[in-house]
């Protein structure tokens, strides 16, 4: 299945793009995950996973088709998923 893939916040600073187009055998946001992940290194890692506890970090949020899912949510062809970090600043 293929998935749009948009970056946004430091996402998008740490793997140097805007979006991209992932193809999946596995149609968990999970397996999304992990693949971005293995592609985008240890920075991507450290902005997406709490190493303490190996989730997701409480401050990035993944959103399919503009909703907040969890990463058991099961993804359909098309999808797009958005990766953002909260903004700060005053």
């Amino acid at each position: 299945m293929e998935i749009k893939v948009k970056y946004l916040g430091a996402f998008s600073d740490a793997v140097k793009s805007k979006e991209e187009t992932c193809q999946l055998d596995d149609p968990k946001l999970r397996a999304l995950v992990d693949r971005l992940i293995e592609r985008n290194g240890e920075k991507f890692r450290n902005l997406m996973i709490d190493p303490s506890t190996e989730t997701l970090r409480g401050g990035a949020a993944l959103l399919v088709n503009g909703h907040s899912r969890d990463l058991d949510h099961r993804l359909s062809d098309g999808d797009e998923v958005t990766l953002l970090t909260p903004v700060a600043g005053g």
